[in-house]
């Protein structure tokens, strides 16, 4: 099998509280798009991980810590010979390993025939439920509850600076800074897109990484919106540090948005 396992957007996302657990409750409207990672993988006699970069084979790697759970919680131990070919950079807040991750998770679930795929991607992370559903969708709390939308059709052009955010130590800041709370709206956003309302979508695209980022990384945010200065509407995708730049009816741009969380090509 190959798989690709789509990057993705976070066109509105506030961070709302802590949680007691030490988690965060966000409210996001995510959505697919055309940049991916290829994942190839086929039954071996031991599991092998190979990669176009350097990545540890560790719980430190989703694609691991995939294998690890499913494991777990099935009490199936697969064998696999796993290739990854990373065209989505992280740390980026594109959301490539959750992708990776959540590609991999189908692959096994599909394979031995389990059903209760969301509760291994919640265990494996917060995102990562999102890309087994993929397309567009209105995510809360720490990304199991998934309100899904038709997909929009956009094209956008994105920077992605050399130095990448910790989301750890981005949701620390965030607390440090008492920057939680609602700020717009996701669904007048969505619905702002689709009637092409800019007022609607100017007083709602938002997100609360970007507010944080600007104070903390100036120099990167200004980069940015100079680099995507043509496009209309600018925002900071996911905890950082790529930002997406896009117009209204725009027929050019590097990526374009896709409902398809995964394309198997064998």
């Amino acid at each position: 099998m190959i798989a690709k396992a789509y990057a993705k957007v976070n066109l509105y996302l506030s961070v709302l509280s802590k949680r007691d657990d030490g988690f965060h409750d966000i409210i996001s409207l995510m959505h697919n798009i055309s940049l991916y990672d290829l994942l190839e993988v086929e039954e071996s006699d031991e599991t092998t991980f190979s990669s176009n970069i350097n990545l540890p084979w560790d719980s430190s790697n989703t694609l691991f810590k995939t294998m690890d759970i499913f494991e777990r919680i099935t009490g199936i131990r697969s064998k696999l010979k796993i290739r990854l070919e990373k065209h989505i950079p992280s740390p980026s807040g594109l959301g490539g390993g959750s992708a990776d991750a959540a590609a991999l998770l189908w692959y096994l679930c599909e394979s031995e025939k389990i059903s209760d795929i969301m509760e291994m991607a919640r265990l494996i992370g917060s995102d990562v439920p999102f890309f087994v559903e993929g397309g567009c969708a209105v995510v809360e709390g720490v990304g199991e509850k998934i309100h899904k939308l038709d997909p929009l059709n956009l094209k956008m052009d994105l920077y992605i600076p050399q130095v990448g955010f910790s989301t750890k130590k981005m949701y620390e800041l965030v607390d440090e800074m008492n920057l939680c709370g609602k700020i717009g709206d996701p669904y007048e956003l969505y619905a702002g897109i689709k009637t092409v309302d800019r007022k609607k979508i100017s007083s709602n695209l938002y997100n609360t990484f970007q507010v944080l980022a600007e104070q903390t990384h100036p120099e990167i945010t200004s980069q940015a919106k100079a680099y995507l200065k043509d496009k209309e509407f600018i925002l900071m995708t996911g905890s950082g540090s790529a930002f997406f730049g896009f117009d209204l009816h725009e027929t050019k741009g590097d990526v374009h948005f896709t409902a398809r969380p995964r394309l198997i090509l064998d």
